[in-house]
């Protein structure tokens, strides 16, 4: 673990305040919190095997090491936030597949879930749709025992499969 002095010398460098400036500009958030999520994400990830004297010669010396270890670590924040943004847009386009739902009629979720159960024909996956569409993601999680990574390989393929075969039951272009 790197000592107090050593972490505000680190933040002090001209490489990681670039680097915090680019993260906070690239992820529309304030530059401290930007500051904060780089900071835990060099100490988590990229500087965790580095001994605290390493880490402040490093610093002193401004070692060419030290500031790609910085500039990795934004782009490992950035990555894993643009994924995040990424799943939240495929889960948004899997339940616009269907019918977009309006979240205070319950009549459009049915109707959602009943189109969807057309074309699925696994009891399980039905299950599984029905309670994304009603409950969500957490609570889905939880029902099916599912971790962030099973639930979002489900909602791939679940939708990757709705998309596909929607046109067979397609009930408007009758």
């Amino acid at each position: 673990m790197l000592k107090e002095s050593t972490i505000k010398d680190l933040v002090t460098m001209t490489a990681f305040g670039q680097q915090a400036e680019l993260l906070a500009y690239h992820l529309h958030e304030p530059l401290q919190d930007a500051s904060q999520d780089l900071i835990v994400e060099l100490l988590s990830h990229r500087l965790r095997s580095w001994t605290d004297e390493e880490t402040e010669d490093a610093v002193v010396r401004e070692l060419p090491e030290l500031g790609w270890r910085i500039t990795f670590a934004r782009k490992d924040l950035e990555r894993r936030q643009w994924h995040s943004e990424q799943v939240e847009a495929d889960k948004s386009e899997m339940l616009s597949l269907v019918i977009p739902p309006d979240p205070h009629s319950e009549q459009e979720t049915s109707e959602a879930i009943s189109r969807a159960n057309l074309i699925l024909h696994n009891r399980q996956s039905r299950e599984w749709v029905a309670s994304v569409l009603r409950h969500g993601k957490q609570e889905t999680m939880v029902q099916f025992h599912q971790t962030n990574r099973q639930f979002q390989a489900k909602l791939r393929k679940t939708t990757l499969y709705l998309t596909a075969h929607r046109k067979d039951v397609d009930t408007d272009e009758r």
